[in-house]
């Protein structure tokens, strides 16, 4: 698992790739629910892992509600 370093990124893993991963996500919940709460967006941006990013973004395209998707990250 890779994980943030106090704000910075793991070395083995490419910050582009991360950052993408992060914006897809944002975008599949803004196009799916309009909104993206503040805090959930902020999860999302401190998340370095990729496969937890990859995950988060197949429920994303899947959940039903906001509230739902934010049950799941926790």
């Amino acid at each position: 698992m890779i994980k943030s370093i106090a704000g910075g990124f793991a070395d083995d893993e490419p910050r582009g790739e991360i950052k993408k991963k992060q914006d897809t996500l944002i975008k599949i919940l803004r196009a799916r629910f309009r909104q993206v709460p503040i805090d959930v967006e902020k999860k999302i941006r401190v998340m370095m892992d990729t496969v937890a990013l990859d995950s988060w973004c197949e429920y994303a395209c899947t959940c039903c509600t906001m509230e739902e998707f934010v049950e799941a990250i926790r």
